[in-house]
């Protein structure tokens, strides 16, 4: 998971108000390029500027959060944990009956469920399923992307291709759609300033002094951020 106070995702925070929007939809190419991780790392960063915020996990293909049963008269929110790390959000899960499914499908039906969680929240931000796994038992990232006021497309730097960064720019240039910007993963693509002190700790007999004076210099120097 991402910290809310990396200065990366302080950026995404910046835009999104600087656009003033009050809906956002995360959503990739395909799985595993980091969208839960993204949407759930701005839900906290939302959360820390005081607002209140809901986060939708729509990604059927592959859904990170379970709903928590709250005993009753204890909260009139509902709440969903985080599969892997048990963090709480202030959300919903997946639709469990077949007929919101099928109702989540049509734009106009999401757009007014979208309007009525807004009244009832500052800030709503939807994590989606990936854009090119289209199967009927989705409900198209397109989908959700229309309802929200901005879109974010997370990709994964060293697997998402051309072609298909491409394809799913062409399912988000529906006219009420709106991308507020494309977040470019580097997990599995360390910078270069990375692999360079990496290489630098395997030469043998290298004098300690020395490599710690340009190892200062390669974590300070700009142009070594980016990636190999």
């Amino acid at each position: 998971m991402i910290p809310a106070t990396h200065a990366e995702v302080e950026q995404i925070y910046l835009a999104a108000e600087m656009a003033k929007a009050r809906s956002i939809c995360v959503t990739a190419c395909q799985t595993g390029e980091g969208v839960t991780s993204v949407a759930s790392a701005l839900t906290e960063r939302y959360l820390l500027a005081g607002h209140q915020t809901l986060l939708v996990d729509l990604n059927l293909f592959n859904p990170a959060f379970n709903e928590i049963n709250m005993l009753p008269g204890a909260a009139t929110e509902k709440w969903i944990e985080h599969k892997e790390t048990s963090r709480l959000f202030t959300g919903l899960s997946i639709p469990g009956e077949p007929a919101t499914l099928l109702r989540y499908k049509d734009p106009v039906v999401l757009n007014t469920q979208m309007q009525t969680w807004l009244q009832q929240f500052d800030r709503v931000i939807v994590d989606t399923s990936p854009l090119l796994n289209i199967n009927r038992g989705n409900i198209p990232a397109q989908c959700v992307a229309s309802a929200c006021e901005q879109t974010i497309l997370v990709v994964m730097g060293g697997v998402t291709s051309s072609h298909q960064l491409r394809k799913a720019m062409t399912l988000l240039s529906a006219e009420q759609i709106s991308l507020l910007g494309t977040i470019l993963n580097g997990r599995d693509q360390p910078p270069l300033r990375l692999e360079l002190i990496r290489e630098l700790n395997r030469i043998p007999l290298f004098p300690a002094r020395l490599k710690q004076r340009i190892i200062q210099w390669l974590m300070k120097s700009d142009m070594l951020s980016t990636y190999a």
